[in-house]
C-alpha cells in the first residue's frame, strides 16, 4: 500500500489492519513512521508482524516497487508522484503554488509524465511478480470531464464511469490544467496497460470526487490544532460555516464523499469475489444532484450546532460558490453493497472534529 501517510491513505491502512490484513507499507520518508505509530492500530500491527513498512524515496526510480513485493497479493496505489498534495479544486492558492514550483520547466514535464509513469511503474512491476492477483488504483472524477467543462459545465448531464476527459493533450495553461490532465493520462495508461499485456492480474479502478470529513490523523496527534482542518478541500468546505478567509476563488463541483467510504471502498476492493476486476467506480455521496455548499453547511450548522453559532463560534461568514454535477453512483453502492454516508453526516463529522481541536487550541 502506497500513500499511507497522507488523508485518504492513513485511514484505509488503518482499516486495513482493523479488519486483519497484513499489509507492506511503503512510505517517503523514515521519520514518517513516527507519526504512523502514534496510531495504537498501527504500533500493534507492527509489534504483531501484520505490519512492515519500506522507505522508498523515489517512486519514479526504475524498479522501485519490485524490489519490494515479494509475497504480495495485492496492491493499493493511492500515493501522488507530487511531493506536495493538490486536492482538486481547492482555488487559486494552489494554482499559484503549483505554476512557481514548476515555472522553470514544462507543465508535461513537471506534473503529467510523472503521473503517468508512476502508474506504469506500479503495473510493470505488478506485471513482474507472480504473486499479485490485483492492483486497486486510486484515480478522481475528474478524469470523467475536460478542465474546461468548469468554465462551461453541463449541468444537466449524467455522467458515469463510461466517461472521459477528451482534451489531454497540451500546451496546458496552467499547473491545474496540467493536474487534470494527468490524472486523466494516468486512468487511460491504466486502462491500456491491461488491455495490451494483458495481464495475470486485474485491476479496480476508484474515482472519488470531493474528499472530506474528519481528519483521523489529527487524533492521535498532540499538537494538532484546528488549523490542520485549514487546508485543501476541507478548508474551502468549512468557508461556509466559518470565516471568509477560507474562500476559495474556484467554484467547487457539489459532489461530495466521506473519506472513510473512500477508505472503505479501497480495502473492499481487494476482494476479488465482492467486486469484478478490471472495472471502475465513481465514490460520491447524495448522487445524482449533489449538494450545495452554502445552503447545505449552514443548514446543518444551524440544525446540529445552534449553541456554537449563537456563540459565534461557527459565525457563518464565508461562501463556496458550487457546481452543480450530476454523477451515477448506483452502480458502486450495488456491487460494494453498502450505501455513501450522506453529506449531512459527513460535514456533521468534519464541524464537530473542527470545534473539538479549537477547544483544544483555548485549552492549550
Amino acid at each position: 500500500m502506497t500513500g499511507v501517510t497522507g488523508y485518504i491513505g492513513y485511514q484505509t491502512l488503518v482499516l486495513a489492519l482493523r479488519r486483519g490484513y497484513r499489509v507492506r507499507a511503503v512510505i517517503r520518508k523514515q521519520t514518517s513512521l513516527i507519526d504512523l505509530k502514534r496510531n495504537p492500530i498501527v504500533a500493534d500491527g507492527l509489534n504483531q508482524g501484520r505490519l512492515d513498512v519500506v522507505v522508498l524515496p523515489d517512486f519514479l526510480e526504475n524498479d522501485a516497487f519490485l524490489r519490494h513485493l515479494q509475497g504480495i497479493t495485492t496492491i493499493i496505489h493511492l500515493a501522488s508522484p507530487l511531493s506536495f498534495s493538490v486536492i482538486y479544486n481547492s482555488g487559486l492558492i494552489t494554482c499559484l503554488v503549483l505554476t512557481l514550483l514548476y515555472q522553470a520547466t514544462d507543465f508535461f514535464e513537471g506534473i503529467v509524465k510523472p503521473a503517468v509513469d508512476m502508474v506504469t511503474n506500479v503495473l510493470d512491476a505488478a506485471n513482474r511478480t507472480p504473486t499479485i492477483r490485483r492492483v486497486v488504483l486510486t484515480s478522481s472524477c475528474v478524469t470523467l470531464i475536460p478542465f474546461s467543462w468548469n468554465m462551461s459545465p453541463d449541468t444537466e448531464r449524467l455522467y458515469t464511469v463510461r466517461d472521459t476527459n477528451n482534451e489531454l493533450d497540451g500546451p496546458y495553461e496552467t499547473a491545474m490544467e496540467a493536474y487534470w490532465a494527468s490524472k486523466g493520462l494516468a486512468r487511460i495508461a491504466a486502462s491500456d496497460f491491461v488491455r495490451k499485456l494483458q495481464p495475470k492480474f486485474d485491476f479496480v479502478n476508484l474515482l472519488p470526487s470531493v474528499v472530506i470529513g474528519p481528519d483521523t490523523r489529527l487524533d492521535f496527534d498532540p499538537a494538532a490544532t484546528s488549523d490542520g482542518l485549514r487546508q485543501g478541500a476541507r478548508s474551502n468546505v468549512l468557508a461556509a460555516a466559518l470565516d471568509s478567509s477560507l474562500n476559495s476563488s474556484f467554484p467547487y463541483v457539489g459532489t461530495p464523499v466521506h473519506v472513510a467510504d473512500v477508505a472503505k471502498a479501497h480495502i473492499d476492493a481487494v476482494d476479488e469475489i465482492l467486486v469484478p476486476g478490471n472495472t471502475e467506480y465513481i465514490l460520491s455521496s447524495d448522487t445524482p444532484d449533489g449538494v450545495v455548499w452554502d445552503r447545505d453547511v449552514q443548514r446543518i450548522c444551524r440544525q446540529f450546532f445552534p449553541a456554537e453559532v449563537s456563540s459565534k463560534k461557527l459565525p457563518m461568514e464565508g461562501s463556496l460558490q458550487a457546481i452543480k454535477w450530476r454523477l451515477q453512483a448506483e452502480d458502486t453502492e450495488r456491487v460494494f453493497g453498502w450505501k455513501f454516508v450522506p453529506f449531512q453526516d459527513t460535514m456533521t463529522e468534519l464541524i464537530a472534529q473542527y470545534l473539538q481541536l479549537d477547544a483544544n487550541n483555548v485549552k492549550n
